[in-house]
C-alpha cells in the first residue's frame, strides 16, 4: 500500500514520457472503475444522481486518455507507452472501498481521495512539461479534476456524509 505523498515525490522523480506512460495507463484504469461503480449504483438502487456523477467521471477519465495519448503520440512520435515500477490505482489504498460498493459513503470519500490525487499528478505534469502548449493541457485537465472533486463533495453533502 502506497502512501499518497510517496508517490508523488516518485512520480516528480520520473522524465515526461514515463510520468506521461503512467498517467495515461491509471486514467484508463479511472475509467473503467468508474464505469463499474455507475453500474454499482445503480444495481444498488442507489440515487441516480450517485449513478450519474461516476458515468461523467467515467467518461471525462477516458476524455483525459485520449486527449494524454494524443498529446503523448504529438511529442514522442509513438503509441508505445512506457512501463512503469510505481503502483497503480489498483493497489493503492484508496480503491479498496470501490470493491464492496455497498457503503455510498465510502465509495464516495474514495472516489475525493481519486480525483485529489489525479489533480496532484496534473500538478506535477504540468511541472515537468517541456512547452507552454503542454502546460497549458496538463492544468486545464488537473482544473478539470478539480471540478470533479468539488461535484462529489456537493454529492457527499447532498447524502449528509461530509468530506473530511
Amino acid at each position: 500500500m502506497e502512501d499518497l505523498d510517496g508517490l508523488l515525490v516518485r512520480l516528480k522523480g520520473l522524465d515526461l514520457r514515463k510520468l506521461l506512460s503512467y498517467w495515461i495507463l491509471n486514467e484508463r484504469k479511472k475509467a473503467r472503475l468508474y464505469s463499474v461503480l455507475a453500474q454499482k449504483a445503480r444495481d444498488l438502487g442507489l440515487d441516480d444522481s450517485v449513478y450519474d456523477v461516476f458515468r461523467l467521471l467515467s467518461l471525462e477519465a477516458a476524455r483525459h486518455d485520449r486527449k494524454l495519448m494524443s498529446l503523448y503520440e504529438r511529442v514522442f512520435g509513438t503509441d508505445e507507452l512506457l512501463e512503469v515500477a510505481l503502483p497503480s490505482l489498483d493497489s493503492l489504498s484508496l480503491t479498496e472501498d470501490f470493491d464492496g460498493g455497498g457503503d455510498v459513503f465510502k465509495v464516495l470519500r474514495a472516489a475525493l481521495e481519486l480525483e485529489t490525487l489525479a489533480e496532484d499528478v496534473y500538478g506535477v505534469l504540468t511541472e515537468a512539461a517541456s512547452d507552454d502548449y503542454m502546460r497549458a493541457v496538463f492544468s486545464y485537465l488537473g482544473s478539470t479534476e478539480r471540478l470533479h472533486r468539488r461535484t462529489i463533495e456537493g454529492l457527499m453533502r447532498e447524502y449528509g456524509c461530509g468530506h473530511a
